[in-house]
């Protein structure tokens, strides 16, 4: 189920891109997100991560030289770091259940933040969105409705 979330948020990212030129935060991004979807927590962490990343790189673009590949790795340096502190300090054990402000993974922050820069973030967090439902609702047709954990 992981692997056909994957491969159909790739295809669907790659279309979107041709089809409106809007990224939906990176190409590997929907998968991820459509596979987590029953996990808003999560989703709302790595949301203001990615938010977070992409002001903490516009403060040290008034001071560097920040564009291409050096913003890009930057992106995904500082969004690791901050998932990295969301992955230890920011999950909850309430008396029944766990609330976890953690970001989903260790890049897809990073890759958010860099298309939030590139693309502006409603147009990013809007295009993740619609691939990420549309990846989710594809992958339950496919496995004959049955729901992903």
């Amino acid at each position: 189920m992981v692997e056909i979330a994957i491969a159909l948020g790739l295809v669907s990212s790659l279309f979107f891109v041709d089809a409106f030129g809007l990224a939906a935060g990176g190409i590997v991004v929907p998968g991820y997100f459509a596979l987590q979807l029953s996990h808003m927590d999560q989703i709302a962490a790595t949301f203001i991560i990615a938010i977070l990343t992409s002001m903490i790189i516009k403060l040290i673009g008034r001071f560097t030289f920040l564009y291409g590949r050096r913003q890009m790795v930057l992106c995904l340096l500082v969004g690791c770091i901050l998932a990295l502190i969301s992955h230890h300090f920011f999950v909850f054990d309430v008396a029944e259940s766990t609330f976890r402000l953690e970001a989903l993974g260790w890049v897809v922050p990073g890759l958010i933040a860099h298309w939030i820069d590139k693309q502006g973030i409603i147009k990013t967090v809007s295009m993740l969105i619609i691939t990420s439902v549309i990846v989710r609702f594809s992958v339950i047709i496919l496995y004959n409705g049955s729901l992903m954990p």
